[in-house]
């Protein structure tokens, strides 16, 4: 008697356990996955496995993503892609976007195309604003580059569920006069039907 009911008890938690990853495997694809930098306190590890981290310094101070707020939306407006980038600084909410001009990304499988793509930032086709404690500020780059150093297709049991775009950035700006350094920053982002728009 004994005998048959525990390998018939393992057998039925194993099926419930596979049961339960199957049904959260999409749920889980959407969490971010924050593995700290050694050598930069504060910031996630440069990685291009789709966590859904981003961070950055911002005067010494991190500007990363949360595992409580959707790090990124890209929407497209005829020839603009916009990158929204959401996250804390000093515990606080804010929001980096960037529109860069003359990509007119029609829909997220496509980002692809972007992959090893250096964008500059200090010309005119690209506008890069921040927004916290309510307030936006459209700010001036002195110079900078966003570079997308990967762009790769994640596929799930055989079929294609979203692009990750995996890369860094760095710019020189100002805030109210005063030269800033945005410095070390780095996204891994999955992109897919929840968070890519195009109208």
């Amino acid at each position: 008697m004994k005998t048959t009911i525990f390998p018939t008890l393992i057998i039925c938690t194993a099926i419930f356990l596979l049961s339960s990853c199957m049904d959260q495997d999409s749920f889980t694809l959407q969490k971010s996955v924050f593995i700290e930098d050694v050598e930069n306190p504060g910031l996630p590890e440069y990685s291009e496995w789709g966590y859904n981290t981003f961070g950055t310094y911002i005067d010494r101070i991190p500007f990363t993503s949360t595992d409580t707020v959707l790090p990124v939306k890209i929407i497209v407006n005829t020839d603009t892609m916009n990158i929204i980038l959401k996250g804390i600084i000093s515990n606080k909410p804010a929001t980096l976007k960037f529109s860069f001009l003359g990509y007119p990304i029609a829909n997220y499988s496509t980002l692809k195309t972007l992959n090893e793509a250096v964008l500059d930032m200090s010309n005119n086709k690209c506008i890069v604003s921040l927004t916290r404690n309510n307030i936006t500020e459209k700010l001036n780059i002195i110079e900078g580059s966003f570079t997308i150093k990967r762009a790769q297709d994640l596929y799930i049991d055989k079929q294609y569920t979203k692009t990750i775009l995996s890369g860094v950035f760095n710019f020189k700006t100002f805030f109210s006069g005063e030269p800033v350094a945005v410095s070390n920053g780095r996204f891994d982002l999955g992109i897919g039907y929840d968070n890519f728009y195009n109208y």
